[in-house]
């Protein structure tokens, strides 16, 4: 079973507590996007309890050499998000069937950059969690395996094209939404989500994401926050120059997605997003820069 996995962006995240079991109560609307990696999924019934994955690249990149750099950054064992989803799979399969859970093989092509604050691991358990299920049919409840993978995994699972997550970011209240237009470009220094967290700043307020998205609507800014952005920018510096030449293609409602360092801007249309892409990708030929928009 082949399926898309695709990336998503953070518009807007509130960082509002910390929760006592360590993690950080949350509030982002979350969007996916048309860039997705692609994820086969064999099931094995010849190798009960294996999981072996392969990564492939793209077959035509449109810059061969960050592709390539990029592609050495993929996890191929245990730290693959996609393999740690397949054995929760075969875990609770196992509990729940009691036998061994067939065995599965991941082919997967990435498009979407690795850390880079757009989920492509999270979308790519996800893919996995719901390809083992589609071909299994144990009716296992997805989303709990989802969660424990991580905060994201369970907005993919639940396939809604926009949410607002609350909590960790396993409770979802899907969204409508405008399809919007926007420029993707990850500057060059590496974030973990753990490091955005340690440099929190404060708190921040809710998110009031329907004035955003009104204020979008009429072509303004949505100003939405992110709450890990002013940390982030604490510990590099470079990335506030990087947002405001961002804002000076014309883009609105730049920010920062999610943990990062990935950041993100709105344009009037595809062709306007394509321009501002064109042009910071000539200003920054080592960085990779794409247009796309919401699913």
């Amino acid at each position: 079973m082949r399926l898309a996995a695709p990336a998503k962006v953070n518009l807007g995240l509130a960082v509002l507590a910390r929760r006592g079991d360590g993690y950080h109560e949350v509030e982002t609307l979350m969007a996916r996007l048309d860039l997705a990696d692609e994820v086969a999924v064999s099931v094995r019934q010849d190798r009960p309890g294996a999981v072996t994955l392969a990564v492939r690249p793209e077959p035509a990149p449109s810059d061969p050499v960050w592709h390539a750099a990029a592609l050495a950054d993929v996890p191929t064992g245990v730290d693959n998000l996609a393999v740690q989803a397949a054995r929760a799979y075969q875990q609770a399969y196992q509990a729940q069937a009691g036998a061994a859970a067939p065995g599965v093989h991941i082919d997967l092509m990435k498009r979407v950059p690795v850390a880079a604050g757009l989920g492509g691991g999270s979308s790519d358990a996800a893919a996995v969690l719901l390809a083992m299920e589609a071909q299994l049919r144990a009716g296992l409840e997805l989303d709990k395996i989802a969660s424990a993978l991580g905060s994201d995994v369970p907005f993919f699972v639940a396939g809604a094209r926009a949410a607002v997550a609350r909590g960790r970011g396993e409770r979802l209240h899907p969204v409508e939404m405008p399809r919007l237009a926007l420029v993707l470009a990850k500057p060059e220094i590496t974030v973990s989500a753990a490091d955005a967290y340690a440099a929190l700043v404060g708190f921040t307020p809710r998110l009031k994401h329907e004035a955003a998205l009104a204020a979008l609507t009429a072509g303004e800014e949505p100003r939405w926050r992110n709450g890990l952005q002013a940390g982030v920018v604490r510990a590099h510096p470079s990335l506030r120059a990087f947002l405001e030449e961002m804002r000076g293609t014309g883009l609105r409602g730049v920010l920062m997605s999610g943990s990062g360092p990935t950041c993100f801007g709105v344009a009037d249309d595809l062709g306007a997003a394509q321009a501002a892409a064109h042009e910071l990708a000539r200003r920054h030929p080592e960085l990779w820069v794409r247009a796309a928009s919401t699913a």
